[in-house]
């Protein structure tokens, strides 16, 4: 058992290098949990004050918060992940009300090109939310 040292030394390099896909989602889950969960927590207090049932609820693919007044459903918007080739970046898919149909769409939190994890913040997805809550309005 010559090579046993060298076995030995691939196992605990194996298990010392995670993954890019391990990586991203580490990352990702703490986007939601540092800035996307406050967002929406914050949306949802303001909108129950307003007379809406406004429910949050985390994945660790995802976070979204649902809308309804009354019985009808208002908006979905939900903030998920793209991998593209350099970084993660998040973006909304969205199910609003409008009159008696369903829109869905998917829309990038930030304009623009795509925006790394690391430069979007709680106000981004804020604006985003009311860019689109403010859809059912018009």
């Amino acid at each position: 058992m010559a090579d046993w040292r060298k076995e030995l030394g691939n196992i605990l390099e194996k298990r010392a290098q995670a993954s890019r896909a391990e990586l991203e989602n580490a990352r990702f889950e703490t986007f939601l949990n540092d800035v996307v969960s406050p967002a929406l927590n914050e949306l949802a207090a303001e909108l129950r004050a307003h007379g809406r049932i406004a429910d949050v609820r985390a994945t660790p693919a995802a976070m979204r918060l649902s809308v309804n007044n009354g019985e009808y459903e208002e908006i979905l918007f939900r903030v998920l992940r793209r991998s593209v080739p350099n970084t993660v970046i998040a973006y909304a898919e969205i199910r609003l009300r409008k009159g008696q149909r369903l829109v869905h769409m998917d829309a990038p939190i930030k304009d623009g090109p795509s925006a790394p994890l690391e430069t979007t913040t709680k106000d981004d997805i804020i604006a985003c939310f009311l860019k689109h809550y403010g859809m059912i309005f018009s």
